[in-house]
This record gives structure tokens, C-alpha cells and sequence, in this order.
């Protein structure tokens, strides 16, 4: 695909300490910003890339695999819930009883859309490179510590993903992630909104069908703006909006390589049976039986 694109400048409007008392509300509805595919926004003072929003190469195998994905509710803060899937790898996370690192269960469950998502990553790595090499260079240098079987494609910039379905997020920083760009494709038919808002420098990227938002989801403030129907009623039949946002999760870099991982896994899952066991025989009856 072409990577020419067309400079925009925007001063940056709020304080990342205001945009943070943003945290955890929902966007407010409002128009986007007037920007087309195959523009690059700068800080109009620094000249610090801010968002890069560009067409989306071959759309069409990704909508299929998209439309075809089973979704989970998932509750999110302040008792908000939405519809989605992570993909790629995972970090161990005891508390949920993931003791080692490994595949997320729709790359487990679905491995030739896990296979495309993976495609899709080094597309947009390569835009990314071509447009903004040393953002390209920063990102590698950054996610260099995680081994590169937990990192998605050839590329090797991004571990994980998420794709969300018709889903208004409201305003939160990526604080799990590595200070890498995010890449975001959209895919959407019937809705109205649903633009990515960034309120310390008053974007609101359209996020229009079949286009890609890259940004710094780490470090800048940002939500999604309310999502409508335009036929009425809500319905993938009737209208969606996919997201699609690929990450660098910071828990990959502690994580051995898969047969390490495996065995560590299961030696974690042993001693916790044992340690349930001899609580339980102690009288201990605030463990689940």
C-alpha cells in the first residue's frame, strides 16, 4: 500500500494531568475531527508524532475472520462491560489461575484467524517503519527483551491483541503495556461515532471503514466516543464496529521460552494444589471444594 501521507499539526489543548481526571468516564459524544486516511498528526509545538491514521490494506479477510469471532462479555471499570477477545500471547497471572505465559484461547481455539491476525501485525509494522522509522525503531528496541516466540508475526512488535465489538471504552491509559504505538484497524458498517477521542490534543481520529489509527495508547489519555445505529436497533445484521488494537503487554519480558514456561507452569500448579490440600486438611474452610 502507499505509505504518502499528508502532515497535520494540532497544539496540544489539555495537561496530561487533566486528561487523566478523565480516567474511567465515558467519552462524550461529539463530531470527529476533519482528517482523511493518509494523514499524520504532529505536535504543532514539539513536532512529536501524535497519531498516524492511514487506509487499511486488503480489509477483506480480516472483516470475515472478525465478523466469525465468538465474543465474551468482559467488565470493565467502574462496572462498565463490553464485547471482546484478546488474541496473541499472554503473561502468567496467578490470580486467575494462568501460571505460566502462553496463547491466548482464541489463538488456541482459532489458529488460521490467529495466523491472519499475525499477517495483518506485519502490515502494520511495515507502514509504521515506512512512515515513522524512528518510532518503528523505538518500538523493537523497547519490546527487544521478550523472546521472540511471544511476539506476533515476523515483525516482532507487537505480543498481543484485542478486538473489541461495537464497543464505547471510556477514557484509560494502556498502563499493562510497553511504551510501544499501538496499531488499530476498524471495521464498520451502520454505526454512527465510535471515533478514538484524545482529549489532550482534541482528536477525534473518524476511525471510518476499513483504516488503520496508530498512536501512543500508553502515554496519551484516549476513549471511544458513543456508538448508534443507523438502522435502529443494534444487531451484527443491522450494524458493528470492530476494532481491532495490537499491543506490547511489559509481562511478556518475564516470560522463559514455551517449553520453560510449561514446566513452570505446571510445578506452580502442583504446589498450590498441595498447599489447597494441607489448608483444607487444617480445617481451613474458606477454600473453595
Amino acid at each position: 500500500m502507499s505509505t504518502a501521507v499528508r502532515e497535520v499539526r494540532l497544539p496540544r489543548v489539555m495537561p496530561a494531568e487533566q486528561a487523566t481526571e478523565l480516567v474511567g468516564l465515558p467519552a462524550e459524544d461529539m463530531e470527529p475531527t476533519s482528517i482523511s486516511p493518509g494523514t499524520l498528526v504532529r505536535d504543532a509545538d514539539t513536532n512529536a508524532p501524535v497519531v498516524l491514521y492511514v487506509p487499511l490494506d486488503n480489509p477483506a479477510p480480516l472483516r470475515r475472520a472478525m465478523l466469525s469471532v465468538p465474543q465474551s462479555t468482559v467488565k470493565r471499570q467502574r462496572n462498565y462491560t463490553s464485547r471482546s477477545r484478546t488474541f496473541g500471547y499472554a503473561p502468567r497471572r496467578p490470580v486467575m489461575g494462568r501460571e505460566s505465559c502462553g496463547l491466548t484461547s482464541l489463538t488456541k481455539e482459532l489458529p488460521e484467524v490467529a495466523r491472519l491476525l499475525e499477517s495483518y501485525a506485519d502490515q502494520f509494522s511495515d507502514v509504521l517503519t515506512a512512515v515513522l522509522p524512528d518510532v518503528a525503531e523505538a518500538n523493537k528496541e523497547v519490546v527487544g527483551g521478550v523472546l521472540p516466540e511471544w511476539r506476533m508475526g515476523t515483525s516482532h512488535t507487537w505480543t498481543s491483541g484485542v478486538i473489541n465489538d461495537t464497543a464505547q471504552l471510556p477514557y484509560h491509559r494502556d498502563g499493562f503495556n510497553f511504551p510501544v504505538w499501538s496499531a488499530m484497524p476498524v471495521l464498520r458498517r451502520g454505526t454512527r461515532g465510535g471515533y478514538l477521542h484524545i482529549p489532550e490534543y482534541g482528536i477525534a481520529a473518524p476511525c471510518s471503514d476499513a483504516t488503520v489509527t496508530y498512536f501512543e495508547g500508553f502515554k496519551l489519555v484516549h476513549g471511544v466516543t458513543p456508538i448508534t445505529y443507523v438502522g435502529g436497533a443494534p444487531g451484527r445484521d443491522k450494524g458493528y464496529r470492530v476494532s481491532v488494537v495490537y499491543y506490547a503487554l511489559r509481562g511478556m519480558k518475564n516470560c522463559r521460552d514455551a517449553a520453560e514456561e510449561t514446566a513452570y507452569g505446571r510445578e506452580r500448579r502442583t504446589e498450590r494444589e498441595r498447599d489447597m490440600a494441607s489448608r483444607l486438611a487444617a480445617g481451613d474452610r474458606s477454600i473453595p471444594t
